[in-house]
Protein backbone atom coordinates (compact mmCIF):
# COMPACT_ATOMS: atom_id res chain seq x y z
CA UNK A 1 0.00 0.00 0.00
CA UNK A 2 8.38 4.11 -12.14
CA UNK A 3 11.45 5.69 -15.26
CA UNK A 4 13.13 7.21 -17.90
CA UNK A 5 12.62 7.66 -21.81
CA UNK A 6 14.28 4.43 -22.88
CA UNK A 7 14.93 2.25 -19.87
CA UNK A 8 11.70 1.37 -18.49
CA UNK A 9 9.25 3.63 -19.86
CA UNK A 10 5.95 2.49 -19.75
CA UNK A 11 4.35 2.58 -23.52
CA UNK A 12 0.50 3.15 -23.59
CA UNK A 13 0.53 -0.27 -26.32
CA UNK A 14 2.49 -2.58 -23.19
CA UNK A 15 0.35 -0.88 -20.76
CA UNK A 16 -3.10 -1.59 -23.10
CA UNK A 17 -1.57 -4.88 -23.82
CA UNK A 18 -0.99 -6.09 -20.33
CA UNK A 19 -4.57 -4.82 -19.16
CA UNK A 20 -6.32 -6.56 -22.21
CA UNK A 21 -4.33 -9.60 -21.63
CA UNK A 22 -5.67 -9.47 -17.65
CA UNK A 23 -9.08 -8.25 -18.84
CA UNK A 24 -9.24 -11.22 -21.69
CA UNK A 25 -8.11 -13.90 -19.15
CA UNK A 26 -10.51 -13.32 -16.47
CA UNK A 27 -13.22 -13.10 -19.61
CA UNK A 28 -12.88 -16.32 -20.05
CA UNK A 29 -14.02 -17.55 -16.90
CA UNK A 30 -16.60 -15.08 -16.17
CA UNK A 31 -19.82 -13.93 -18.33
CA UNK A 32 -18.63 -9.98 -17.09
CA UNK A 33 -21.15 -8.81 -20.14
CA UNK A 34 -23.82 -10.22 -18.03
CA UNK A 35 -23.33 -8.27 -14.53
CA UNK A 36 -25.67 -5.28 -14.97
CA UNK A 37 -28.67 -4.51 -17.31
CA UNK A 38 -29.27 -1.01 -15.24
CA UNK A 39 -26.97 1.80 -14.83
CA UNK A 40 -24.97 1.29 -12.21
CA UNK A 41 -21.66 3.89 -10.29
CA UNK A 42 -19.08 1.75 -8.39
CA UNK A 43 -17.29 4.47 -6.34
CA UNK A 44 -13.56 3.56 -5.94
CA UNK A 45 -10.93 5.19 -3.56
CA UNK A 46 -7.17 4.61 -3.10
CA UNK A 47 -4.02 6.09 -2.68
CA UNK A 48 -2.10 4.05 -5.70
CA UNK A 49 -0.86 7.14 -7.30
CA UNK A 50 1.87 5.38 -9.55
CA UNK A 51 -0.98 2.88 -10.34
CA UNK A 52 -3.50 4.78 -11.35
CA UNK A 53 -3.43 3.93 -14.80
CA UNK A 54 -3.21 0.44 -15.11
CA UNK A 55 -6.25 0.82 -12.86
CA UNK A 56 -8.24 3.34 -15.47
CA UNK A 57 -7.40 0.75 -17.97
CA UNK A 58 -9.25 -2.07 -16.07
CA UNK A 59 -12.00 -0.09 -15.39
CA UNK A 60 -12.55 0.83 -19.05
CA UNK A 61 -11.70 -2.53 -19.88
CA UNK A 62 -14.56 -3.99 -17.37
CA UNK A 63 -16.88 -1.16 -18.83
CA UNK A 64 -16.29 -2.01 -22.55
CA UNK A 65 -17.38 -5.62 -21.33
CA UNK A 66 -20.29 -4.43 -19.22
CA UNK A 67 -21.65 -0.73 -20.54
CA UNK A 68 -24.46 -0.04 -18.43
CA UNK A 69 -21.16 -0.12 -15.06
CA UNK A 70 -19.26 2.76 -14.29
CA UNK A 71 -16.00 3.39 -11.93
CA UNK A 72 -15.67 6.43 -10.40
CA UNK A 73 -12.47 6.67 -9.56
CA UNK A 74 -10.62 8.96 -7.01
CA UNK A 75 -6.97 8.58 -5.47
CA UNK A 76 -6.42 10.41 -2.50
CA UNK A 77 -3.02 11.78 -0.44
CA UNK A 78 -2.10 9.12 2.07
CA UNK A 79 -2.22 11.81 4.68
CA UNK A 80 -5.77 12.60 3.58
CA UNK A 81 -7.27 9.54 2.99
CA UNK A 82 -8.15 8.51 6.51
CA UNK A 83 -10.35 11.13 7.56
CA UNK A 84 -12.08 11.35 4.43
CA UNK A 85 -13.56 7.84 4.81
CA UNK A 86 -14.40 8.01 8.30
CA UNK A 87 -16.48 11.05 7.41
CA UNK A 88 -18.12 9.23 4.16
CA UNK A 89 -18.56 5.95 6.69
CA UNK A 90 -20.47 8.09 8.89
CA UNK A 91 -22.41 9.92 6.48
CA UNK A 92 -23.23 6.70 4.97
CA UNK A 93 -21.46 7.92 1.71
CA UNK A 94 -19.16 5.48 2.20
CA UNK A 95 -17.35 4.37 -1.20
CA UNK A 96 -18.20 0.51 -2.42
CA UNK A 97 -14.61 -0.14 -2.84
CA UNK A 98 -11.38 1.14 -1.19
CA UNK A 99 -8.25 0.83 0.89
CA UNK A 100 -7.60 1.55 4.19
CA UNK A 101 -5.10 4.12 4.23
CA UNK A 102 -4.64 6.08 7.08
CA UNK A 103 -7.64 5.04 9.16
CA UNK A 104 -4.82 3.50 12.03
CA UNK A 105 -7.25 0.83 13.03
CA UNK A 106 -6.91 -3.02 12.81
CA UNK A 107 -9.24 -4.51 10.00
CA UNK A 108 -10.56 -6.86 12.75
CA UNK A 109 -12.16 -4.18 14.14
CA UNK A 110 -13.54 -1.95 11.17
CA UNK A 111 -15.33 -5.40 10.58
CA UNK A 112 -16.68 -5.90 13.94
CA UNK A 113 -18.03 -1.69 13.41
CA UNK A 114 -19.60 -3.30 10.46
CA UNK A 115 -17.56 -1.40 7.24
CA UNK A 116 -17.33 -4.46 4.99
CA UNK A 117 -19.36 -7.17 3.35
CA UNK A 118 -18.01 -10.10 2.37
CA UNK A 119 -17.31 -10.90 -1.25
CA UNK A 120 -19.69 -12.57 -3.34
CA UNK A 121 -16.87 -14.42 -5.37
CA UNK A 122 -14.62 -15.53 -2.33
CA UNK A 123 -14.33 -19.12 -3.37
CA UNK A 124 -13.28 -18.01 -6.81
CA UNK A 125 -11.06 -15.50 -6.30
CA UNK A 126 -9.04 -17.86 -3.67
CA UNK A 127 -8.52 -20.50 -6.16
CA UNK A 128 -6.59 -17.77 -8.08
CA UNK A 129 -4.08 -16.72 -5.58
CA UNK A 130 -1.17 -18.46 -4.51
CA UNK A 131 -1.88 -20.86 -1.39
CA UNK A 132 -1.47 -19.23 1.50
CA UNK A 133 -2.43 -15.71 0.37
CA UNK A 134 -5.45 -15.37 2.81
CA UNK A 135 -5.09 -15.60 6.15
CA UNK A 136 -7.96 -15.26 9.16
CA UNK A 137 -7.38 -12.17 10.65
CA UNK A 138 -5.95 -10.46 7.58
CA UNK A 139 -8.44 -11.52 4.93
CA UNK A 140 -10.53 -13.38 6.43
CA UNK A 141 -13.07 -12.77 9.15
CA UNK A 142 -15.19 -15.54 10.96
CA UNK A 143 -14.26 -18.18 7.86
CA UNK A 144 -15.29 -15.50 5.17
CA UNK A 145 -13.25 -13.93 2.38
CA UNK A 146 -13.26 -9.87 2.98
CA UNK A 147 -10.41 -8.97 0.79
CA UNK A 148 -7.19 -10.54 -0.61
CA UNK A 149 -3.57 -8.93 -0.92
CA UNK A 150 -2.23 -7.61 -4.02
CA UNK A 151 1.19 -6.84 -3.24
CA UNK A 152 3.97 -8.66 -1.72
CA UNK A 153 4.64 -8.84 2.10
CA UNK A 154 8.25 -8.64 0.72
CA UNK A 155 9.23 -5.19 0.87
CA UNK A 156 10.34 -1.87 2.85
CA UNK A 157 9.29 2.10 2.76
CA UNK A 158 13.23 2.72 3.93
CA UNK A 159 14.78 2.78 0.34
CA UNK A 160 17.51 5.68 0.20
CA UNK A 161 16.55 7.46 -2.92
CA UNK A 162 18.88 9.89 -4.31
CA UNK A 163 20.01 12.25 -6.55
CA UNK A 164 22.92 11.07 -8.89
CA UNK A 165 24.05 14.38 -9.53
CA UNK A 166 24.51 15.67 -6.09
CA UNK A 167 26.23 12.52 -5.04
CA UNK A 168 28.88 13.16 -7.17
CA UNK A 169 29.46 16.07 -4.53
CA UNK A 170 30.21 12.95 -2.11
CA UNK A 171 33.01 10.12 -1.63
CA UNK A 172 29.97 7.39 -1.82
CA UNK A 173 29.63 6.07 -5.78
CA UNK A 174 27.30 8.52 -7.62
CA UNK A 175 25.24 5.27 -9.25
CA UNK A 176 25.28 2.82 -6.20
CA UNK A 177 24.67 5.44 -3.20
CA UNK A 178 25.68 4.93 0.43
CA UNK A 179 25.10 2.16 2.26
CA UNK A 180 25.28 2.57 5.80
CA UNK A 181 24.37 5.04 8.21
CA UNK A 182 28.32 6.74 8.26
CA UNK A 183 28.01 7.57 4.79
CA UNK A 184 25.11 8.62 4.15
CA UNK A 185 25.48 11.32 7.12
CA UNK A 186 28.90 11.89 5.46
CA UNK A 187 27.55 12.33 1.98
CA UNK A 188 24.25 14.56 3.57
CA UNK A 189 26.78 16.71 4.81
CA UNK A 190 29.24 16.84 1.77
CA UNK A 191 26.28 17.98 -0.09
CA UNK A 192 25.27 20.33 2.28
CA UNK A 193 28.32 21.96 2.53
CA UNK A 194 29.15 22.52 -1.08
CA UNK A 195 25.82 23.74 -1.59
CA UNK A 196 26.45 27.17 -0.05
CA UNK A 197 23.38 27.49 1.27
CA UNK A 198 21.69 25.87 -1.36
CA UNK A 199 21.66 22.13 -1.03
CA UNK A 200 21.06 19.94 1.69
CA UNK A 201 21.89 16.46 1.75
CA UNK A 202 18.58 14.85 2.91
CA UNK A 203 14.72 16.31 3.12
CA UNK A 204 12.52 14.32 5.17
CA UNK A 205 8.67 13.98 5.04
CA UNK A 206 8.11 15.21 8.94
CA UNK A 207 4.56 16.14 8.50
CA UNK A 208 3.49 12.67 8.19
CA UNK A 209 3.95 10.82 11.33
CA UNK A 210 2.58 7.17 10.19
CA UNK A 211 5.24 7.25 7.90
CA UNK A 212 8.36 8.62 9.88
CA UNK A 213 7.09 5.56 12.32
CA UNK A 214 7.62 3.69 9.96
CA UNK A 215 11.09 4.87 9.01
CA UNK A 216 12.45 4.55 12.32
CA UNK A 217 11.28 0.73 13.02
CA UNK A 218 12.72 -0.21 9.73
CA UNK A 219 16.06 1.38 10.63
CA UNK A 220 15.77 0.07 13.87
CA UNK A 221 15.45 -3.11 12.71
CA UNK A 222 19.09 -2.72 10.76
CA UNK A 223 20.35 -2.21 14.16
CA UNK A 224 19.00 -5.40 15.34
CA UNK A 225 15.16 -4.70 16.82
CA UNK A 226 13.13 -7.65 15.81
CA UNK A 227 10.54 -5.06 15.48
CA UNK A 228 8.07 -3.62 17.58
CA UNK A 229 7.44 -6.87 19.42
CA UNK A 230 10.05 -9.71 20.09
CA UNK A 231 9.19 -12.94 18.65
CA UNK A 232 11.71 -14.58 21.15
CA UNK A 233 9.91 -12.09 24.50
CA UNK A 234 6.25 -11.27 23.14
CA UNK A 235 7.34 -7.98 24.42
CA UNK A 236 7.64 -4.20 22.89
CA UNK A 237 10.85 -3.22 21.90
CA UNK A 238 10.61 0.35 21.07
CA UNK A 239 13.15 0.88 24.31
CA UNK A 240 15.41 -0.67 23.31
CA UNK A 241 19.09 0.50 22.57
CA UNK A 242 18.29 -0.33 18.50
CA UNK A 243 15.14 2.28 18.49
CA UNK A 244 17.50 4.95 20.34
CA UNK A 245 20.45 4.53 17.79
CA UNK A 246 17.86 4.96 15.13
CA UNK A 247 16.86 7.68 16.51
CA UNK A 248 20.32 9.34 17.14
CA UNK A 249 21.17 8.78 13.63
CA UNK A 250 18.34 10.45 12.05
CA UNK A 251 18.76 13.48 14.33
CA UNK A 252 22.47 13.90 13.48
CA UNK A 253 21.72 14.40 10.09
CA UNK A 254 19.67 17.70 11.51
CA UNK A 255 22.30 18.24 13.98
CA UNK A 256 24.91 19.17 10.93
CA UNK A 257 22.39 20.77 9.66
CA UNK A 258 22.08 18.20 6.45
CA UNK A 259 17.79 18.49 7.18
CA UNK A 260 15.94 20.40 4.50
CA UNK A 261 15.03 23.35 6.32
CA UNK A 262 11.05 23.07 5.69
CA UNK A 263 11.03 19.44 6.06
CA UNK A 264 8.26 19.88 9.34
CA UNK A 265 5.86 20.86 6.86
CA UNK A 266 6.24 18.28 4.14
CA UNK A 267 4.40 14.92 3.68
CA UNK A 268 5.45 12.66 1.70
CA UNK A 269 4.37 14.07 -1.27
CA UNK A 270 5.60 17.34 -0.77
CA UNK A 271 8.87 16.05 0.23
CA UNK A 272 9.37 14.20 -3.05
CA UNK A 273 8.31 17.02 -5.01
CA UNK A 274 11.02 19.60 -3.30
CA UNK A 275 13.86 16.70 -3.61
CA UNK A 276 13.16 16.52 -7.18
CA UNK A 277 13.55 19.77 -7.94
CA UNK A 278 17.45 19.04 -6.75
CA UNK A 279 17.69 21.15 -4.01
CA UNK A 280 18.42 17.91 -1.43
CA UNK A 281 20.32 14.83 -1.88
CA UNK A 282 18.35 12.05 0.03
CA UNK A 283 14.83 11.33 0.62
CA UNK A 284 13.71 8.11 2.04
CA UNK A 285 10.60 6.50 0.39
CA UNK A 286 9.35 3.13 -0.77
CA UNK A 287 9.54 1.23 -4.35
CA UNK A 288 6.71 3.59 -5.99
CA UNK A 289 8.54 6.33 -5.53
CA UNK A 290 10.29 5.84 -8.98
CA UNK A 291 6.53 5.18 -10.45
CA UNK A 292 5.49 8.95 -8.86
CA UNK A 293 8.99 10.65 -10.80
CA UNK A 294 7.80 8.78 -13.92
CA UNK A 295 4.19 9.88 -14.02
CA UNK A 296 4.72 13.36 -12.83
CA UNK A 297 8.40 14.39 -12.55
CA UNK A 298 9.86 12.87 -15.58
CA UNK A 299 12.56 15.73 -15.99
CA UNK A 300 13.98 14.25 -13.00
CA UNK A 301 14.41 10.32 -13.96
CA UNK A 302 17.53 10.21 -15.04
CA UNK A 303 19.26 11.49 -11.61
CA UNK A 304 16.94 8.94 -9.84
CA UNK A 305 19.49 6.41 -7.94
CA UNK A 306 18.35 3.99 -5.23
CA UNK A 307 20.11 2.51 -2.37
CA UNK A 308 18.90 0.02 0.12
CA UNK A 309 18.10 1.23 3.75
CA UNK A 310 21.02 2.40 5.44
CA UNK A 311 22.69 0.14 7.98
CA UNK A 312 25.12 0.71 11.08
CA UNK A 313 28.75 0.04 9.34
CA UNK A 314 29.24 -3.80 9.72
CA UNK A 315 26.03 -5.34 10.48
CA UNK A 316 23.37 -7.37 8.36
CA UNK A 317 20.44 -7.06 9.79
CA UNK A 318 17.51 -8.37 8.30
CA UNK A 319 14.00 -6.62 7.37
CA UNK A 320 11.22 -8.24 9.36
CA UNK A 321 7.50 -8.33 7.79
CA UNK A 322 4.23 -9.56 9.05
CA UNK A 323 1.67 -11.57 6.08
CA UNK A 324 0.26 -8.81 3.61
CA UNK A 325 -3.39 -8.21 4.33
CA UNK A 326 -5.88 -6.86 2.12
CA UNK A 327 -6.09 -4.45 -0.14
CA UNK A 328 -9.38 -3.74 -1.17
CA UNK A 329 -12.12 -3.79 0.60
CA UNK A 330 -16.07 -3.99 0.14
CA UNK A 331 -18.17 -1.51 1.94
CA UNK A 332 -20.61 -2.77 3.83
CA UNK A 333 -22.90 0.43 2.47
CA UNK A 334 -22.32 -0.76 -1.13
CA UNK A 335 -25.60 -1.78 -3.12
CA UNK A 336 -24.17 -3.36 -6.16
CA UNK A 337 -21.65 -6.34 -4.26
CA UNK A 338 -21.58 -8.50 -7.04
CA UNK A 339 -20.58 -6.13 -9.68
CA UNK A 340 -17.97 -4.76 -6.78
CA UNK A 341 -16.80 -8.23 -5.99
CA UNK A 342 -16.46 -9.05 -10.05
CA UNK A 343 -14.36 -6.02 -10.93
CA UNK A 344 -11.73 -7.05 -7.65
CA UNK A 345 -11.17 -10.52 -9.75
CA UNK A 346 -9.36 -8.33 -12.25
CA UNK A 347 -7.05 -8.10 -9.82
CA UNK A 348 -6.17 -11.38 -9.39
CA UNK A 349 -4.38 -12.72 -12.64
CA UNK A 350 -0.83 -13.17 -13.55
CA UNK A 351 -1.10 -10.12 -16.31
CA UNK A 352 -2.33 -7.95 -14.05
CA UNK A 353 0.69 -8.50 -11.56
CA UNK A 354 3.20 -8.00 -15.05
CA UNK A 355 1.01 -4.64 -15.40
CA UNK A 356 0.97 -3.84 -12.18
CA UNK A 357 5.06 -4.30 -11.51
CA UNK A 358 5.31 -1.88 -15.03
CA UNK A 359 3.43 0.73 -12.46
CA UNK A 360 6.30 0.34 -10.51
CA UNK A 361 4.33 0.67 -7.26
CA UNK A 362 4.20 -1.73 -4.16
CA UNK A 363 5.81 -5.09 -5.53
CA UNK A 364 3.34 -7.96 -6.85
CA UNK A 365 2.20 -10.63 -4.98
CA UNK A 366 3.96 -12.26 -7.42
CA UNK A 367 7.44 -11.01 -7.40
CA UNK A 368 8.56 -13.00 -10.96
CA UNK A 369 6.32 -10.95 -12.37
CA UNK A 370 9.21 -8.15 -12.02
CA UNK A 371 11.36 -10.34 -14.39
CA UNK A 372 8.84 -10.41 -16.95
CA UNK A 373 7.79 -6.39 -16.52
CA UNK A 374 9.00 -3.42 -18.72
CA UNK A 375 10.50 -1.25 -15.73
CA UNK A 376 13.02 1.39 -14.79
CA UNK A 377 16.12 0.62 -13.38
CA UNK A 378 15.78 1.12 -9.98
CA UNK A 379 12.39 -0.73 -9.09
CA UNK A 380 14.03 -4.03 -10.31
CA UNK A 381 17.49 -2.93 -7.68
CA UNK A 382 14.88 -2.49 -4.91
CA UNK A 383 12.86 -5.54 -5.91
CA UNK A 384 16.32 -7.43 -5.85
CA UNK A 385 17.07 -5.56 -2.14
CA UNK A 386 14.04 -6.94 -1.07
CA UNK A 387 14.42 -10.58 -1.76
CA UNK A 388 17.90 -10.62 -0.27
CA UNK A 389 17.03 -8.45 3.49
CA UNK A 390 13.38 -8.92 3.72
CA UNK A 391 11.59 -11.99 5.71
CA UNK A 392 8.42 -13.07 7.28
CA UNK A 393 8.17 -13.04 10.46
CA UNK A 394 5.65 -14.70 12.69
CA UNK A 395 1.90 -13.44 13.46
CA UNK A 396 0.19 -14.09 16.56
CA UNK A 397 -3.44 -13.68 14.74
CA UNK A 398 -2.25 -16.59 12.14
CA UNK A 399 -1.71 -18.16 15.74
CA UNK A 400 -4.55 -17.40 17.41
CA UNK A 401 -7.09 -15.95 15.47
CA UNK A 402 -8.46 -14.08 18.90
CA UNK A 403 -5.51 -11.80 19.09
CA UNK A 404 -7.20 -9.71 16.21
CA UNK A 405 -10.00 -9.11 19.03
CA UNK A 406 -7.46 -7.52 21.27
CA UNK A 407 -5.57 -5.55 18.53
CA UNK A 408 -9.24 -4.58 18.12
CA UNK A 409 -9.70 -3.92 21.33
CA UNK A 410 -6.66 -1.66 22.11
CA UNK A 411 -6.40 2.27 21.91
CA UNK A 412 -4.39 4.30 20.43
CA UNK A 413 -1.15 5.64 22.42
CA UNK A 414 0.09 9.82 21.88
CA UNK A 415 2.23 10.39 21.58
CA UNK A 416 2.97 7.42 19.32
CA UNK A 417 6.18 6.64 17.85
CA UNK A 418 5.94 9.02 14.97
CA UNK A 419 4.58 11.79 17.02
CA UNK A 420 7.55 11.35 19.35
CA UNK A 421 9.70 11.14 16.08
CA UNK A 422 8.23 14.77 15.18
CA UNK A 423 8.56 16.32 18.22
CA UNK A 424 12.43 15.12 19.00
CA UNK A 425 13.34 17.15 15.55
CA UNK A 426 10.96 19.94 16.72
CA UNK A 427 12.51 20.27 20.06
CA UNK A 428 9.70 19.31 21.74
CA UNK A 429 10.90 15.98 22.71
CA UNK A 430 13.92 16.73 24.74
CA UNK A 431 14.49 12.81 25.64
CA UNK A 432 13.87 10.50 23.45
CA UNK A 433 15.12 7.45 25.24
CA UNK A 434 12.67 8.45 27.80
CA UNK A 435 9.63 9.29 25.46
CA UNK A 436 10.19 5.80 23.46
CA UNK A 437 10.26 4.35 27.24
CA UNK A 438 7.10 5.82 28.28
CA UNK A 439 5.78 4.61 25.24
CA UNK A 440 6.50 1.21 25.43
CA UNK A 441 5.21 0.99 28.70
CA UNK A 442 1.95 2.64 27.42
CA UNK A 443 1.78 -0.11 24.69
CA UNK A 444 2.44 -2.64 27.27
CA UNK A 445 -0.44 -1.80 30.00
CA UNK A 446 -2.92 -1.17 27.24
CA UNK A 447 -2.42 -4.49 25.29
CA UNK A 448 -2.62 -6.20 29.19
CA UNK A 449 -6.12 -4.21 29.32
CA UNK A 450 -7.20 -5.25 26.22
CA UNK A 451 -6.24 -8.76 27.05
CA UNK A 452 -8.41 -9.31 30.19
CA UNK A 453 -11.20 -7.91 28.26
CA UNK A 454 -11.24 -9.98 25.44
CA UNK A 455 -10.53 -12.86 28.10
CA UNK A 456 -13.22 -11.58 30.01
CA UNK A 457 -15.56 -12.69 26.81
CA UNK A 458 -14.50 -16.29 26.84
CA UNK A 459 -11.79 -15.82 24.24
CA UNK A 460 -8.41 -17.71 24.52
CA UNK A 461 -5.95 -15.47 24.84
CA UNK A 462 -2.51 -14.92 25.91
CA UNK A 463 0.31 -12.70 26.47
CA UNK A 464 2.00 -15.83 25.27
CA UNK A 465 0.05 -16.01 21.55
CA UNK A 466 2.90 -13.52 20.96
CA UNK A 467 6.07 -15.87 21.85
CA UNK A 468 7.63 -17.51 19.03
CA UNK A 469 10.41 -20.05 20.53
CA UNK A 470 11.24 -21.60 17.10
CA UNK A 471 11.21 -17.67 15.06
CA UNK A 472 15.01 -17.42 13.54
CA UNK A 473 15.42 -13.82 12.05
CA UNK A 474 17.56 -14.59 9.12
CA UNK A 475 14.26 -17.59 7.77
CA UNK A 476 11.28 -16.46 6.71
CA UNK A 477 8.26 -18.07 9.52
CA UNK A 478 5.81 -20.06 7.12
CA UNK A 479 2.67 -21.91 8.21
CA UNK A 480 4.45 -25.05 9.12
CA UNK A 481 6.24 -23.36 11.80
CA UNK A 482 3.70 -22.69 13.88
CA UNK A 483 3.45 -24.59 17.23
CA UNK A 484 0.62 -26.98 16.67
CA UNK A 485 -2.81 -27.88 18.79
CA UNK A 486 -3.90 -23.89 19.62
Amino acid sequence: MTPNSTRGTISRRTLAKAVGAAVGTLALTHPLGTLAQDKVTIHWWDQFLPIAPLEKKLFAQFHDKNPNVTVEYKVYNPNEMGQALQLAHKSNQAPDVSTLAGIGLPARKLYEEGWFQKLTNGVQIDKSLPAGSLLEGFTNFDGDIYSFPTFSFRQYTTLNWFNKDLMKLTDSDPETGPKTWEEMRAAAKAITDKGNGRLFGWIFDLNFTDRIAVHLDELAQTAGAPGGIDPKSGEYAYATDPYAQAMEFLLSMQKDGSLFPASSTLDARAARTRWATGTSGMFFDGPWNIGVVQSDLKEFIDKVGVAPVPRPQGTSNLIHVGPQGGTFWLSAQSKHPEIASDILTLFTTSDYYVGLAEQMDQPPLDLDAVDKANVHPTYKQAVGFYKNEVRLGPSAVVRNPAVSLVNAEMKDIHPNLGEITQGVFSGDVKDYQAALKTYNDAMTAERDRALKVVQSKGQRVSQGDWVFANWDPAKDYTTEMYPKGQ
